[in-house]
C-alpha cells in the first residue's frame, strides 16, 4: 500500500530527524554562483556542484516530494518513482491528464531506467539515500540536491521549492506555489480563530511505538501556522527519543489531541484498543473530546510536507481540528 511505504519512512524520520523538511517559509541559505534563474548557472550543494548551462527541460525526479515539488511548478517529469501516488498527485495527473513514465523503486534508485530517459537535470531535493546514490546520479545528469551537508533535515520544503525554481530558471513558478501554500493556511487560520494560542499534541501508532511527533524540534509547522502551539511537555521528546510507552499515555495531554492510526491493525494498539484503554480515557483532552482521527491519506503529506500536498491535506484536517478545538 501506498501510504504504508510512505508513513515507514515517515517513522525513520520522525525518530532521526530534528526539522524534516520543516516549515513555510525559508530557512536554509542556497549557495550559488550566479543570478538565480540566470544561465549558465551553477548550485553549490552537500556532494559539490551542479551546473547548469541552459534552462532543463527534461527532469528526473528520484523522490515522492520532488515529485510534489515538479508538478507544483508545471513541470512533467520524464521519469519518477512509481509508487502508488497519494490522492493530492492523483488529482494532479487526472487535473492534467498525465501519462508518465517511472521506474520501479523496490530496490531503490533504478540509475539505468534514468539514464535511459536522458534527464537534463535530475531533481533530488529531498534524497534520503543521495550520500550513496549521488555519484552515480551525477554522471547521468546534473542534480539539484539539498545545499548543505545538514540540508536533508535543515531545508524546509519551501527551501527546496524554492533551489528548483532557481535552478530549473523557474523562480516565478515556485515564488508562486510557495505563496499558494501560505496563503491556504492563512486563510484557516483566519477562519478558525478558535485555533490561535491552544496547545496542540500530534501522535501516531507506529508497529513498535507510540510516536509523539509534535516535539520541541520536530516538523510541526503544519499545526503553528494554523495558530496552534505545543505544549510544554513537547520539550521532553527529542528525535531520537520520540517514543512514548502505554504507561505515559497522560504524555498526551494538551488542549488538543490530534493521533493518526496509519498501520491499523499492525499498529502498536488499534484505535479500539487505545480508545478502550482506561488511562487513555482518563485525559482531561479525552473526557473533554478535543481529541480527533486523522485519516491515513493525510499521514504522509503531514511527514513530508511539499507545496502539492499540504493545501490538499488542509483540506482533510482542518475539520478534524476544528470539532477537537471547539470542545468545552
Amino acid at each position: 500500500m501506498r501510504n504504508l511505504i510512505r508513513v515507514t519512512a515517515a517513522s525513520a524520520a520522525v525518530l532521526v530527524s530534528t526539522a524534516a523538511l520543516a516549515g513555510c517559509t525559508t530557512s536554509a541559505e542556497t549557495v550559488v554562483s550566479g543570478e538565480c534563474g540566470v544561465f549558465p548557472y551553477t548550485l553549490s550543494h552537500a556532494f559539490g556542484s551542479s551546473t547548469f548551462e541552459d534552462a532543463p527541460e527534461r527532469i528526473a525526479v528520484v523522490t515522492d516530494v520532488d515529485l510534489d515539488i515538479a508538478l507544483a511548478l508545471g513541470i512533467e517529469p520524464v521519469i519518477y518513482p512509481g509508487y502508488e501516488l497519494g490522492a493530492w498527485q492523483e488529482e494532479a495527473f487526472a487535473e492534467r491528464d498525465l501519462e508518465l513514465d517511472s521506474y520501479d523503486p523496490a530496490d531503490g534508485i533504478d540509475f539505468e531506467a534514468i539514464a535511459a530517459s536522458k534527464p537534463d537535470a535530475i531533481l533530488a531535493t529531498s534524497g534520503w539515500s543521495l550520500d550513496e546514490d549521488y555519484a552515480k546520479l551525477s554522471a547521468i545528469a546534473p542534480v539539484i540536491a539539498y545545499t548543505s551537508e545538514d540540508g536533508l533535515d535543515a531545508m524546509s520544503w519551501a527551501d527546496r521549492t524554492e533551489l528548483a525554481g532557481c535552478a530549473l530558471g523557474m523562480s516565478d513558478e515556485a515564488t508562486a506555489a510557495i505563496d499558494g501554500v501560505g496563503d491556504a493556511f492563512a486563510a484557516a487560520a483566519a477562519a478558525h480563530p478558535e485555533f490561535a494560542g491552544k496547545s496542540i499534541t500530534y501522535a501516531v501508532i507506529h508497529p513498535d511505538q507510540i510516536t509523539y511527533s509534535s516535539y520541541v524540534g520536530s516538523d510541526v509547522s503544519f499545526f503553528t501556522d494554523l495558530g496552534f502551539t505545543l505544549p510544554e511537555t513537547a520539550a521532553e521528546f527529542t528525535g531520537d527519543n520520540a517514543g512514548l510507552s502505554k504507561e505515559n499515555i497522560d504524555k498526551l495531554e494538551a488542549d488538543v489531541l490530534v493521533i493518526g492510526y496509519p498501520f491499523g491493525d499492525e499498529g502498536l494498539l488499534t484505535r479500539g484498543e487505545l480508545e478502550s484503554d482506561p488511562l487513555f480515557q482518563s485525559l482531561d483532552v479525552v473526557r473533554r473530546g478535543a481529541y480527533g482521527v486523522i485519516g491515513d491519506d493525510v499521514a504522509s503529506p503531514i511527514a513530508y510536507p511539499s507545496p502539492l500536498g499540504l493545501p490538499w491535506a488542509l483540506d482533510g484536517v482542518v475539520p478534524v481540528l476544528a470539532a477537537a478545538a471547539a470542545a468545552k
